[in-house]
């Protein structure tokens, strides 16, 4: 069985050679233009394959971080809420964990190590950097953010939270420690990291879901038994002993218009998913599902102070997931995760887009410009995927987005107002050999969760969660 699904990869990926290999002369355009077959073998513009690792079939890979020609792919591990079961996939500990990877050789990527979380728990997001303070300073550390997908999230016993590992030799990883989020949420979602010039410290960004969901069992009548909210900044200056500094929710501080109305199909205001500071580490914005994207001022971590949001115009379906802040340009380019194409007659028709906001003189938010695939318009509706856009990362005007089915897609942000594609990369179609999927059409499209951009060789990182980690280089430049 695994033979023969080695072999189904290994065909598609000549289709890909055979494609990226003339992509730059024939300007090949967005998947709008593929059928379903052609779909299964991948496309590329003004990209090519560099190398591939497959991470052992394992599937439901996650989130990708590059450090030092290393790079560091998350597992995914997930409750299936919509039948009501809270279980639906949680990885075994040989296909769990974060899959080091050395592609020194980019050719020739191959997993070396892995950082391992506990059993039932997934580890999605990952960030990997060299420490500037404190008695590990000089030191590469990773932090990787951890949620409880074996059992229930009452169950105190499942650790949930943050993981630090030394990962100087990442071929030999070390674990330095750890902090709980504590019951009773699944745990810690998405996370970035960045240093306190000022405070000599280092933080931890982070996003605890549904910390202020209603929960009758709790004392603190939230599913986080202690009443914080979902933002979470974890001081990691000493990653052998963090400490949760301070914490902000749009329920537990009070501001007018918030929590916003929810939109769409999937309405939720409070839900928070991730959190996006500034490069001095002063200032964060989290993603708060249908209340926009709420820009804090964390000058001091253990209090935050709200400054200003984006808002959805009425017939938006919302979802904001993650985002990018241009500070050279006071640019703000956010992603919405929608996977409802059609959420009613009120609202907007296509799956989740970009958007860029410019800071007005107000000190506000006011929306610039979008960006949506052919796809993401959705208006084919013979094609199968999840169209939307997940994870956006900017490098000086270019951004490296991944886009699900629609790969990996590069945009050129010069103008806000008139954004367009100059590159994409879209792997081929690859059977998750986990079963069963999420949302049905898991298990045989390309779903490529994140990306990362290598500067110093100028490749691009994408991966995807059947198949595993691409690795490409843009040929337009």
């Amino acid at each position: 069985m695994r033979l023969a699904r080695i072999a189904t990869l290994m065909a598609a990926l000549l289709g890909v050679l055979a494609a990226t290999a003339v992509a730059h002369e024939a300007h090949l355009t967005s998947t709008t233009e593929y059928a379903d077959s052609t779909q299964l073998q991948g496309s590329a513009r003004n990209m090519r394959l560099v190398g591939h690792a497959d991470l052992g079939m394992r599937g439901y890979n996650a989130d990708v971080w590059v450090h030092e020609q290393y790079a560091y792919v998350g597992s995914w591990g997930f409750g299936d809420w919509a039948s009501g079961g809270e279980e639906r996939f949680c990885p075994e500990p040989a296909k769990s964990g974060i899959a080091v990877v050395d592609t020194r050789d980019p050719a020739r990527p191959r997993q070396v190590a892995k950082l391992q979380q506990p059993v039932g728990t997934s580890v999605e997001d990952v960030v990997v950097y060299t420490a500037r303070y404190g008695r590990m300073a000089g030191r590469d550390i990773a932090v990787g953010g951890i949620q409880v997908c074996g059992g229930s999230r009452y169950d105190a016993g499942i650790f949930r939270g943050l993981i630090a590992w030394d990962v100087t030799n990442p071929e030999r990883p070390v674990e330095l420690g750890r902090r709980d989020t504590g019951c009773c949420t699944r745990g810690l979602h998405e996370l970035e990291v960045q240093h306190r010039a000022d405070l000599r410290r280092t933080f931890v960004y982070a996003s605890v879901p549904a910390s202020e969901y209603d929960d009758a069992a709790s004392p603190s009548g939230r599913r986080d038994q202690q009443g914080r909210g979902d933002l979470r900044l974890i001081d990691v200056t000493d990653p052998r002993a963090p400490v949760e500094t301070g914490n902000w929710g749009v329920r537990r501080n009070a501001v007018p218009g918030l929590p916003a109305p929810g939109l769409g199909c999937d309405p939720d205001a409070i839900y928070g998913h991730s959190a996006e500071p500034s490069a001095d580490g002063k200032r964060v914005f989290v993603a708060h599902w249908d209340s926009g994207f709420i820009e804090l001022d964390v000058s001091d971590p253990a209090r935050p102070v709200y400054r200003a949001r984006t808002a959805y115009a009425a017939n938006a379906d919302g979802d904001g997931h993650s985002s990018q802040f241009d500070e050279a340009r006071n640019l703000l380019f956010t992603a919405d995760e929608d996977f409802c194409k059609t959420s009613g007659s009120s609202t907007e028709k296509g799956f989740g887009y970009l958007r860029a906001f410019r800071r007005t003189s107000a000190g506000g938010w006011a929306q610039a410009g979008t960006f949506k695939t052919p796809n993401a318009i959705g208006t084919d509706d013979r094609k199968a995927g999840d169209y939307t856009i997940h994870n956006p990362l900017l490098h000086g005007t270019d951004l490296y987005v991944s886009w699900y089915t629609d790969g990996i897609r590069v945009l050129d942000t010069r103008r806000p107002d008139a954004i367009v594609e100059v590159a994409n990369f879209v792997p081929p179609a690859a059977n998750n050999p986990v079963q069963p999927s999420q949302r049905g059409v898991l298990t045989n499209t390309t779903q490529v969760w994140g990306v990362a951009y290598d500067e110093q060789r100028d490749l691009v990182y994408g991966s995807d969660m059947n198949s595993g980690l691409w690795i490409v280089k843009r040929t337009d430049r």
